[in-house]
């Protein structure tokens, strides 16, 4: 399944930390283009931006979790931003 949104839309992202060893655990999340409402929380809103391309563009999202004694945890999905102009 392509994940996708709508170039100047919203979408909620959704992070899950598998039997977690520690409940202070810290989020960054990054995006190679857009931005998000929060980008230190488990579930940010991520904005996507306009895109220029006919056929849209895809965008890297990458979430890195911190545990506690500073080990960083990261991976990454592949969005595509949709053109509807």
């Amino acid at each position: 399944m392509d994940l996708c949104v709508d170039e100047c839309g919203f979408v909620q992202l959704h992070s899950t930390v598998p039997r977690p060893l520690c409940r202070n655990v810290h989020f960054r999340w990054y995006a190679s283009r857009g931005s998000f409402l929060d980008p230190t929380v488990g579930a940010p809103m991520y904005y996507a931006p306009t895109t220029h391309l006919l056929g849209g563009e895809d965008v890297w999202i990458t979430l890195t979790v911190i545990a506690p004694d500073g080990t960083e945890y990261s991976d990454h999905i592949n969005l595509h931003v949709n053109n509807v102009r």
